[in-house]
């Protein structure tokens, strides 16, 4: 899905970020007409048999990952709120844990537990790199999941924490998925402005920040998929944050 070619004349226009502002204002997203607001362990179940990870928070997130987690280690590696494990299934040795067997069951990955990320069953210091990715705005508080991440990372290691970014949501995006029956269903959601404190006060040091915004990268995506309106609409809208910490060895 990734396109080679620079951005187009129009492409450029839209990453100023006062034209994106007033796009926006004028063309927000429709409104999510869903059944209901439904609690993780619920959504996820019914999600689990349509369940896909190529959409464009999942494509930005693994954007983020390859730039800011190039070079580092990840010989014990801990996917915690996993989903199906795609993201560690060509990873040996690596670990996963989610809140849902059945997305746990539709990957079909044999290194995986159920689980509370909140109170994982693993060793303390047992990983060199935590992921967390895209799972903590479900949380209304994430900071136990914080304090578990630290207990369990090597003095020295490394955790990754992705999240749906709060511009989004003020932009009118939210977070949902049409079940096996085509019905819509928004997903039980939190906006955290606070990662970086909350990471703080668990013992955490903050590496580097950064934001996966719509762009070139996701053109074919928005073509394909929701239309060129919505891809003019979003151009320069950041949709996922992204954080790397450190654990100190001391």
């Amino acid at each position: 899905m990734r396109r080679t070619e620079g951005p187009s004349a129009l492409e450029r226009l839209l990453a100023r970020k006062s034209v994106g502002r007033i796009l926006r204002s004028f063309l927000r997203p429709p409104e999510v007409t869903a059944t209901n607001q439904l609690d993780v362990r619920e959504a996820y179940r019914l999600w689990a048999p349509r369940y896909s990870n190529e959409t464009t928070t999942h494509y930005l997130d693994d954007e983020l990952a390859r730039t800011m987690l190039e070079g580092l280690p990840r010989n014990h590696l801990l996917d915690a709120g996993c989903g199906a494990g795609a993201r560690i299934r060509d990873i040996p040795g690596a670990v996963g844990i989610d809140l849902s067997p059945e997305m746990l069951a539709a990957g079909g990955l044999h290194s995986v537990v159920a689980g509370d990320i909140n109170a994982m069953p693993f060793a303390s210091g047992q990983f060199d790199m935590v992921w967390c990715r895209l799972v903590l705005g479900h949380l209304r508080d994430p900071f136990p999941a914080y304090r578990e991440f630290c207990r369990v990372c090597m003095p020295g290691g490394h955790v990754f924490v992705t999240d749906f970014h709060p511009e989004a949501v003020v932009a009118g995006h939210r977070r949902a998925f049409n079940d096996q029956a085509g019905a819509v269903h928004e997903i039980e959601h939190y906006v955290h402005t606070d990662h970086t404190e909350l990471a703080a006060q668990a013992g955490l040091e903050l590496v580097a920040t950064r934001d996966g915004a719509v762009g070139p990268s996701l053109r074919d995506f928005y073509v394909h998929g929701i239309g060129r309106k919505a891809y003019i609409r979003d151009f320069g809208l950041n949709l996922v944050s992204a954080y790397l910490f450190r654990l100190p060895r001391n």
